[in-house]
């Protein structure tokens, strides 16, 4: 990279990072080209090893996708602000930036869907505890990746 002082490397400074966002995109392998499609996430840090956690309608392009092939990406940004400066050339942008690449897994374990589940409610609402309909838990996929890379990149004003 250009700019290393950008490189954030610790969990403590990594997850307020991603606390603040709602949503990630993940990257899934089509045919042609990538497929990438934003979602509702949540994660968890533990033995210095990073997961995350999304959900979907068990059919559709998004889970065929995995099906075929589970290799994915998942990009987290966010803290965006233009930085002006009095030449054009000097500008710059503020911003806070995740990258992470792994093996999904859709699960089918009900107590991981619910570890899943409650990771991406503590994203959405943190500090609340929530129960799942049954009929739901029939009709979601919940998603663990299981990151093999993260790496974040943070500019501020």
């Amino acid at each position: 990279m250009s700019n290393p002082e950008r490189i954030i490397s610790t969990a403590e400074k990594i997850i307020p990072l991603i606390q603040r966002q709602q949503i990630c995109r993940i990257a899934l392998n089509d045919e042609r080209s990538p497929y990438i499609v934003p979602v509702n996430f949540g994660y968890t840090y533990e033995d210095e090893r990073w997961t995350f956690f999304f959900h979907g309608a068990r059919t559709g392009k998004k889970m065929r996708l995995l099906r075929k092939d589970p290799h994915i990406s998942l990009e987290i940004d966010g803290d965006h602000g233009l930085i002006p400066a009095p030449e054009a050339c000097d500008f710059s942008f503020a911003y806070s930036s995740i990258i992470a690449s792994g093996r999904a897994t859709i699960l089918h374990d009900r107590e991981e869907m619910i570890r899943g589940l409650d990771a991406i409610m503590r994203q959405s609402a943190p500090g609340q505890s929530f129960d799942y309909r049954e009929d739901m838990m029939k009709a979601v996929c919940v998603v663990r990746l299981d990151c093999q890379t993260l790496t974040c990149h943070q500019h501020t004003a």
